[in-house]
């Protein structure tokens, strides 16, 4: 209890308000709440205070700065008018091109991050592409990165692929393929032959979400893209889609039915005619979520994409599959991963007394190019959201699964 407080119950003296006030200060009382501080709360909170003001401060003049040379008006400095910075994307519509634009917040917070694409004869050079926030460029290994995609119709991103026989060929397939209620829908492919300085447009919008797109390791006009479709409706163009020509002319390869689109896809490193692709049934309302069902698989092709065949048992789970991610060794190619997402519906028999459960959703392995199949653990870290496997490009037992969390398996 402050000290003046203790004088008035002892002595019956009455402090004036101003040394009764004075009194709570130096003794860390709170007058607001009542509480009582600590010797040198008080100079810490004054401190932090102090350092949230300085930080806004230099926020807003920042701010202002910037703002400045949008507009064309002196600066703080009073310096010579900026010229004002072209729109990006100005709307053609009379009514709106009077509007000017200014960010406003919040600048928090930059979206799911869904792919990244590294140039393997330079890892310092790699890209980002997020749901909602384009794709983004670093030189210096993650020092500094620049925005490539602002100038395009759309800024959600589904895959990237960088060719591995040219470094600056860059492909970018928009939509991504999550099933959240904000998910946001794409406008096909587009293509870059200078490392991302331009992009052309090559077509399969009607897609609208693209979950994968791989590029032949000796061709860089040669890539196939694993397209989920629409999320809250059917339509046809889902699946698996090749092309020949850089993007001119598309072949739709693998077609399930108008439910069913290709969430991934993956090709031998050791034989780019040899791909394994996985189907994924999924519908998304406004009041729900469905996702699995018969259109759900794993389908294996030898000739390019040209033929498939969809694996099934010999050790495969024998419930209704969802969403499912796939990895090829690159250490021994004959060696593939699938994190499937598993449906107890179709089992008999009680579930194990304890260790990993086969009839849940899980991780299984193949060792001779998926015509078997071994479980190996419950691994499966919200799988309707994530599904994604990767393995060591050195070492066939070194395996990493993305999630919340990212996990490691050694064995």
């Amino acid at each position: 209890m402050p000290r003046v407080l203790i004088q008035r119950t002892r002595r019956g003296a009455r402090p004036s308000p101003e040394e009764g006030y004075a009194e709570l200060l130096r003794s860390g009382h709170s007058r607001r709440s009542g509480r009582y501080r600590r010797p040198g709360q008080r100079v810490l909170s004054v401190l932090k205070a102090a350092a949230i003001a300085c930080a806004a401060l230099a926020v807003a003049v920042t701010s202002a700065t910037a703002q400045s040379a949008v507009q064309g008006i002196p600066g703080p400095a009073g310096g010579p008018r900026a010229a004002p910075t072209p729109p990006v994307n100005p709307s053609s519509d009379p009514l709106l091109q009077g509007f000017e634009w200014r960010t406003i917040g919040p600048m928090t917070m930059g979206g799911r991050a869904d792919e990244v694409a590294v140039v393997e004869s330079d890892p310092r050079v790699f890209y980002i592409g997020f749901a909602t926030g384009g794709v983004w460029k670093t030189v210096n290994a993650g020092t500094t990165f620049e925005p490539i995609f602002d100038t395009y119709a759309t800024s959600s991103i589904g895959s990237l692929a960088v060719a591995p026989s040219d470094p600056d060929v860059l492909w970018v397939a928009t939509g991504e393929g999550n099933n959240r209620q904000s998910s946001s829908f794409g406008n096909g492919v587009y293509r870059s032959t200078d490392a991302g300085a331009s992009f052309t447009y090559v077509g399969l919008a009607a897609t609208q979400s693209i979950h994968r797109i791989v590029v032949h390791p000796r061709d860089p006009d040669i890539a196939w893209v694993a397209a989920v479709g629409q999320l809250f409706g059917p339509n046809p163009e889902r699946g698996v889609f090749k092309t020949v020509d850089g993007g001119r002319t598309w072949e739709h390869v693998l077609f399930v039915d108008d439910d069913t689109g290709a969430t991934d896809l993956v090709l031998d490193p050791s034989d780019p005619e040899t791909l394994y692709a996985a189907t994924y049934q999924r519908r998304r309302t406004r009041w729900g979520f469905n996702g699995g069902g018969d259109g759900s698989g794993i389908w294996k092709s030898v000739d390019g994409g040209a033929s498939w065949e969809r694996l099934t048992g010999n050790g495969l789970p024998e419930g209704t599959m969802g969403r499912i991610g796939l990895d090829v060794s690159r250490s021994n190619s004959q060696v593939v991963y699938a994190l499937i997402e598993v449906a107890d519906d179709r089992t008999g028999g009680a579930a194990p007394a304890s260790g990993p459960d086969p009839r849940a959703s899980g991780l299984w392995r193949s060792d001779d190019g998926g015509r078997s199949w071994e479980f190996r653990s419950n691994e499966n870290n919200r799988p309707m959201y994530y599904s994604l496997v990767r393995v060591d490009p050195n070492d066939e037992d070194i395996v990493y699964t993305g999630g919340s969390n990212l996990s490691r398996s050694t064995d």
